[in-house]
């Protein structure tokens, strides 16, 4: 199976790196091909602008950058997403990967008559989200269960993905057991037999 990972963290540092390379560790387990794209590394551009919005016209085409993201999902079985929840939402370089790549004619569409139609064939989305607040608090207040609907049904389900994990870490800062706790858990999700070729 063939993995895109986008890590959008901009410390090289920081934990969610450490969440990346450990799902890596597992994939190469599972004989898994992978390609990771750091987002805040490769300085992809995150604003929505200009030539992007010829998604929406007859022939329109999209910018060089957007085209080669799509051809990096075209060639893969499986996405994964690595980041922190700031302010109940991922780092704006995120937000604009999807508002960028995720375009209309590509990940969806709206026939003649429309009707919506998915066109995002990935067999599965994998989600991994650290955030400091407990995730008893998140869990309790609605917010762990906002931020899975709006990133599976309200973007991946409705673009045509066909299975998303969704995982998040709480206290991520302070729980130095829950950080190790958490490492083991991507590690083995990336050697599951889920993520292997079938």
């Amino acid at each position: 199976m063939n993995w895109y990972i986008l890590l959008a963290h901009p410390n090289p540092a920081s934990f969610n790196h450490a969440v990346c390379n450990a799902f890596v560790e597992g994939l190469k387990q599972a004989g898994a091909a992978y390609k990771v794209n750091d987002l805040y590394a490769s300085g992809f551009n995150s604003l929505m602008a200009g030539d992007d919005f010829n998604q929406f016209e007859d022939g329109g085409v999209l910018p060089e950058d957007v085209l080669a993201e799509q051809t990096a999902v075209e060639g893969s079985d499986g996405l994964a997403l690595i980041y922190p929840v700031w302010w109940n939402e991922a780092p704006a370089i995120l937000k604009g990967w999807l508002d960028r790549v995720l375009s209309k004619g590509w990940a969806y569409d709206i026939s003649a008559e429309g009707e919506f139609q998915s066109l995002l064939k990935l067999k599965k989305i994998v989600i991994l989200n650290t955030a400091d607040n407990p995730i008893e608090l998140l869990e309790d207040i609605g917010l762990n269960a906002a931020a899975r609907l709006t990133k599976a049904d309200g973007t991946f389900m409705f673009c045509g993905a066909a299975e998303i994990d969704h995982r998040i870490l709480g206290e991520v800062s302070s729980d130095e057991q829950g950080r190790k706790r958490f490492l083991r858990e991507v590690r083995v999700l990336g050697e599951s037999g889920l993520l292997k070729d079938e």
